[in-house]
């Protein structure tokens, strides 16, 4: 097997990760003053593939998602997806949204969560 086609396993602290901030548009904030930040730490060559960190201080807001896998490291938040019941989610419990899901998150305590998108329209990384 050739260097080319060895598989590389990476590692990253979730706890520790270095966010950057990542400002949720004001249009979609309903309440409070949330600030959101995050750490990308990996991606594909397409941009289609990515996953990271999210931390985001209390507040209520919309968000739309691409197919993303979350699973929460700290605090606690209310999500409810358009037209859906709402589903609380905090430190230790995992979730999935599939792509095209507008969420109304209410952040209760602030959020650190690992993510893995699957974006195939590459929006959500346009001009990174």
């Amino acid at each position: 097997m050739s260097n080319s086609e060895i598989a590389r396993v990476t590692k990253h602290s979730v706890i520790q990760a270095p966010v950057k901030p990542a400002p949720i548009p004001a249009q979609d904030i309903l309440s409070g003053t949330p600030e959101a930040s995050v750490a990308l730490l990996w991606r594909n060559e397409t941009g289609t593939l990515f996953n990271g960190v999210w931390h985001c201080t209390p507040g209520s807001f919309y968000l739309d998602h691409a197919d993303e896998t979350v699973a929460f490291i700290e605090g606690r938040a209310t999500v409810t997806p358009e037209g859906g019941e709402p589903i609380e989610l905090a430190a230790g419990d995992m979730g999935f949204f599939p792509a095209g899901t507008r969420v109304l998150w209410v952040v209760h305590e602030t959020v650190r969560k690992a993510f893995h998108n699957h974006d195939a329209a590459r929006r959500l990384l346009a001009g990174s």
